[in-house]
């Protein structure tokens, strides 16, 4: 374990372990404020739950619960951070593609709960019952949270330069989630229906910076 900046490590701990009185703070409070600093100024920022767990030699169960508990008590966490977190884990991560359904992995239980809270306000929900870091959602309801998260310049500026791309039914309005269900269909069928890689360009960047995701779905959706 590594402490990456121990002058602002010290100053953060004495403050917050002091804060309702020297010595009042309790063990599980202790603990959770120390990974926190930990997280912030060491190195476990960037490792995966297992691999925190290694670093600390505690069940992988009990990081899960301390990363939960200081993303809570610490985090102020806010929606902005919430939608370039959910991005980078897209943008990073193999989706898979069955029966018309999205996968995809989420380890941080605050951002996982955040997400499924969006999809319920949408009308949504997404299913981890087989495990409860695998977000499994409809292709409807992936493009709806997209369509939420998306900045309306962004979503204004694709349906302007792709709507003669997509073939549609007679009488039927292109839309940002018709555009959107065309592009994740045409990268499906490309990847047999299983492994959906999709690039960081694919889904990032705001209306002043999209023209490669923009060729992207030119070039997929003429095919769908």
């Amino acid at each position: 374990m590594e402490i990456t900046d121990c002058d602002k490590f010290s100053k953060d701990f004495i403050d917050r372990y002091s804060r309702s009185g020297f010595g009042s703070m309790n063990k599980n409070d202790f603990e959770v404020l120390i990974y926190d600093l930990l997280r912030r100024y060491g190195n476990l920022k960037d490792k995966t739950n297992y691999q925190a767990s290694i670093l600390l030699q505690i069940p992988e169960t009990k990081i899960k619960r301390l990363a939960y508990e200081a993303d809570l008590k610490y985090g102020n966490i806010q929606q902005e951070d919430i939608t370039r977190d959910f991005f980078k884990i897209i943008s990073n991560s193999k989706l898979r593609s069955d029966q018309n359904k999205i996968q995809f992995v989420i380890e941080n239980k605050f951002l996982r709960t955040s997400i499924s809270a969006k999809l319920k306000e949408l009308g949504h929900f997404s299913d981890s019952s087989f495990n409860s870091e695998i977000i499994s959602i409809h292709i409807d309801s992936f493009v709806d949270l997209l369509e939420s998260y998306y900045p309306k310049k962004s979503i204004e500026q694709i349906v302007k330069e792709c709507k003669k791309s997509i073939k549609s039914e007679k009488g039927e309005e292109i839309t940002f989630k018709l555009i959107m269900k065309k592009f994740i269909e045409g990268i499906a069928t490309q990847a047999g229906r299983q492994t959906l890689n999709i690039g960081l360009t694919y889904f990032t960047g705001g209306a002043e910076n999209i023209t490669e995701l923009i060729n992207s779905i030119k070039e997929k959706i003429s095919g769908a």
